[in-house]
């Protein structure tokens, strides 16, 4: 393994400009899923050729009722197979007034105090990891190595909309993507160096909450009227915020809904070691300044936070609309009582919390407190796999290899039982029974927002381009020995 890496690693230094070149390359194709898929299709006929040119023996677009899905096999006769999960779609690149450079030209620019940089939208959310994940493929070829695990490539196109049909994928073609695990490439470095390693992760149910007067039998029922009749007519803005002081309380922090909570599971035995070996590292303060808070939940302040953060539900309201919504000062008001409203709420689930039941609870709760007209809308796709969590062991292989591969690279990183946020690996884990893990070495910024880079110098603590296709190459290789 250890003569494999070295050669491998000198040809990923030798051919590096060519690699940043086709990661420029690949983010210079648009494929905007949230802004009507412009490039989709485009990018995801480049994806399979390029699965094609590395070598893989069958190559396929799992075509959906939305953005197909890019499959490809690479079979080399090792006992082990890995599938690699790959998103291609991104977000829009709008505003595009607030980049340094241009978003869709990739272009290289100084950062300090990394150096150069790739600028561009997808640079590290995520078709940055993505190339240099064939990269590395084609550098262990290039070197004349052979891949010590049997490779399925499976990239997605709508994980910015929320990864609405890789359930009904894994439903049609479970038979081909049978596999021992799931890794998905990603840049795993912070500003600071710092790492961390999840091994959990949940979703959301999306749904909205609407008002309207007509519904409601209250209120204006067609349209807006003047507001010189409200000591006449009922407010539907005022009916929305009852109907979720209903759900919530304490600033929306604490879930009213019956039996919301009684399937929420406590963390094991292994879960609370892992916790608390993560509560005396985690840089509280360092946590609360990157997300521009001054304090948390009810004062939570070292392991009580992270328990909280970590291990329960959460309620979040994401925007409420209706009405006169245009910006500007207070004189900048139109004297209207809105006919309508409309809340976006997200709801984050943990362990063992089954969507169906919870949406069911939401609806009758609602519906026993006098808000049966309120309007409840959620996304089909979140309903169609009741689970909303996946979870893995720190003593799982693909676990053990990641942790093998940062500590050469002189990466210790923080491990997280499970993650406050989510990604679709806890899909193949419902369907194929594997376990999942994301990692690798190296560092980007800006996901979702303007200047979105990807590292491609590094300095000592944070590692560049050449060292993050080199921790995806030693992965592969540290999870074949296992």
């Amino acid at each position: 393994m250890e003569a494999s890496l070295e050669r491998i690693g000198t040809q990923i230094d030798r051919d590096l400009d060519q690699h940043v070149a086709n990661i420029q390359s690949l983010i210079r194709q648009p494929s905007m899923s949230t802004s009507g898929g412009l490039g989709i299709r485009e990018m995801a006929v480049r994806l399979q050729k390029a699965f094609a040119e590395l070598g893989c023996q069958e190559t396929a677009l799992f075509d959906t009722p939305g953005n197909p899905v890019v499959f490809g096999h690479y079979d080399a006769g090792a006992p082990k197979t890995l599938i690699v999960y790959l998103m291609y779609d991104t977000e829009a690149v709008l505003p595009e007034e607030e980049w340094i450079s241009p978003p869709l030209e990739a272009n290289l620019v100084e950062l300090p105090p990394f150096g150069r940089c790739i600028i561009g939208r997808g640079a590290v959310n995520s078709k940055g990891p993505l190339q240099a994940f064939l990269n590395t493929v084609a550098a262990i070829h290039a070197a004349g190595e052979a891949l010590p695990v049997n490779l399925k490539f499976v990239a997605e196109g709508e994980e910015e909309l929320g990864s609405i049909h890789v359930a009904d994928v894994l439903q049609d073609h479970g038979a081909s993507l049978q596999a021992d695990a799931l890794f998905f490439p990603a840049a795993g470095q912070q500003a600071n160096g710092h790492t961390t390693l999840t091994l959990g992760s949940r979703t959301a149910i999306i749904f909205e909450l609407e008002v309207n007067g007509e519904r409601w039998g209250r209120g204006p029922s067609k349209f807006e009227i003047h507001a010189g009749s409200r000591s006449l007519v009922d407010c539907p803005v005022s009916h929305l915020l009852e109907a979720l002081n209903c759900l919530i309380a304490d600033n929306g922090n604490r879930i009213l809904v019956e039996g919301f909570y009684e399937d929420v599971v406590p963390p094991n035995e292994e879960e609370e070691e892992l916790l608390d070996r993560l509560a005396a590292r985690w840089d509280e303060e360092a946590y609360r300044a990157r997300l521009g808070v001054k304090a948390f939940i009810d004062g939570l302040a070292g392991r009580a936070a992270l328990r909280r953060l970590i291990f329960e539900p959460a309620f979040n309201i994401r925007g409420i609309y209706g009405g006169d919504s245009r910006t500007g000062d207070v004189n900048v008001s139109k004297a209207i009582i809105p006919h309508r409203a409309v809340c976006k709420v997200g709801l984050s689930l943990v362990p063992d919390q089954n969507k169906v039941d919870i949406v069911e609870k939401i609806r009758a709760h609602l519906d026993r407190n006098g808000f049966a007209d309120v309007a409840m809308r959620v996304r089909p796709d979140y309903l169609r796999d009741p689970g909303a969590w996946g979870q893995v062991s720190v003593h799982d292989d693909i676990v053990v290899a990641m942790l093998h591969t940062y500590a050469r690279y002189g990466i210790d990183p923080e491990i997280w039982p499970r993650s406050p946020g989510g990604w679709p690996g806890y899909l193949f884990q419902h369907y194929l029974g594997i376990p999942f893990l994301s990692g690798g070495a190296g560092h980007g910024g800006g996901a979702h927002s303007s200047n979105e880079y990807l590292v491609v110098d590094g300095h000592d603590t944070v590692r560049g381009l050449a060292d993050l296709e080199k921790s995806y190459a030693t992965m592969l290789y540290e999870y074949a020995s296992l």
